[in-house]
């Protein structure tokens, strides 16, 4: 089973590692001679890997899961917090409430849930109730499909765990009263082909934290290039525990419109929309390769930020290869360092290689434009120049 699979997705959801370094940091070292000090043996790297593609395959097995996440953004484009409540049941069972934000795009007391058959969003700002029937999903773990912007923290759980390189750290860290493995992580080349998700897409370097005991996730603290820092704090978790069937119930408030789910607007991370809609909500020119260009296909567009900064990521796959666009005016005229100039569009681009990807970047019209993948920095800038 796949715990956390997101339909589609970016981006822009789960979780962490342990058993193998665990059983070989049970064996004490021989001591030494009183007089010569025990240094600390340092962890091999590959533990690291291990740790991720054990948890990952805990979470994946697991049928339930109940626990609170507490995100935090801070960035040029994004600043706020959201502290949200899941509950998940395989094979496509879910509900989230928001109890608290600060971002534009999500209100505090917003409510998603779905009984694997119909899905309900209840939006507290316009009091209303988007309903609609669930996009069948092969998924039978306890995600199922993506459902928005309430799991948006899972999504991203499950996608560094599943699309990461790790390299552990440290062994001996404490967060939140917590005992933990520290564990870098970096996308690997391979998420994207891997069907990991869309965190593969982003160039991004960060840590995640495993509490020692219960092999279960705590914290994960991401830079995203072109985004700016992610902190992801799990204070609550628990896998394979009832869940009441009355939690994935919904009722609509009383005096609450209800309306097709296809109306709701989906513009945090969480879900992708089409690039009519994207354009529409821009209110300015997306650019986009040509549709006479067959050999890439355009997924969606992920949308994040809040409202009059958003950054429009359109996701395109070229065979097995994922790589994205991102734009918007707060991308506009950002410094970089670290690559070569390029004559591109009438204008100079920067080419950079950032964790084993390229990135093409530059600004046009006073749209900021980033574009990243696995691709050639010759392919990238071939795309540049036919995108309209």
């Amino acid at each position: 089973m796949i715990l956390f699979r997101q339909r589609n997705m970016f981006i822009t959801i789960t979780l962490l590692c342990l058993f193998a370094f665990f059983l070989a940091s049970c064996g004490g070292a021989p001591q030494q001679a009183q007089s010569v000090p025990t240094a600390t043996p340092s962890p091999a790297p590959q533990q690291g890997q291990q740790l991720l593609t054990k948890t990952g395959g805990i979470l994946n097995s697991a049928r339930t899961l109940q626990g609170l996440f507490d995100l935090t953004f801070s960035g040029q484009t994004v600043n706020g917090t959201l502290n949200s409540q899941i509950w998940n049941a395989a094979p496509a069972k879910s509900r989230t409430e928001v109890h608290k934000s600060t971002l534009s795009q999500v209100a505090s007391g917003t409510v998603t849930v779905t009984d694997g058959k119909k899905v309900w969003q209840y939006d507290p700002a316009k009091n209303v109730v988007y309903s609609g029937p669930v996009v069948s999903t092969s998924t039978s773990g306890v995600n199922g499909t993506d459902r928005g912007q309430g799991q948006f923290a899972l999504n991203l759980v499950r996608n560094v765990f599943t699309g990461s390189d790790g390299t552990l750290k440290s062994a001996s860290d404490m967060v939140n009263g917590h005992a933990v493995y520290d564990i870098g992580v970096v996308p690997t080349a391979n998420a994207a082909s891997s069907g990991s998700g869309s965190s593969g897409s982003f160039s991004y370097t960060g840590d995640v934290y495993v509490d020692k005991a219960t092999q279960l996730p705590v914290r994960i603290s991401l830079n995203i290039q072109g985004l700016g820092n992610i902190l992801l704090d799990i204070p609550h978790l628990t896998l394979n525990q009832p869940v009441a069937a009355s939690t994935f119930t919904f009722v609509v408030p009383a005096g609450a419109k209800e309306l097709p789910l296809q109306q709701a607007t989906q513009t945090t991370g969480g879900g992708l929309i089409s690039l009519a809609q994207a354009q529409q909500q821009a209110g300015y020119h997306l650019l986009s390769i040509p549709g006479d260009q067959v050999d890439y296909a355009l997924q969606g567009v992920n949308v994040l930020g809040a409202s009059g900064s958003e950054i429009y990521t359109l996701h395109y796959m070229k065979g097995g290869t994922s790589f994205t666009i991102a734009e918007g005016k707060p991308l506009a005229n950002l410094v970089g360092t670290g690559g070569r100039q390029v004559s591109l569009r009438g204008t100079s681009a920067l080419l950079s290689s950032q964790s084993g990807n390229n990135v093409l970047t530059w600004t046009e019209k006073g749209v900021g434009i980033n574009m990243s993948g696995p691709l050639s920095g010759d392919e990238l800038v071939a795309i540049a120049k036919a995108l309209t």
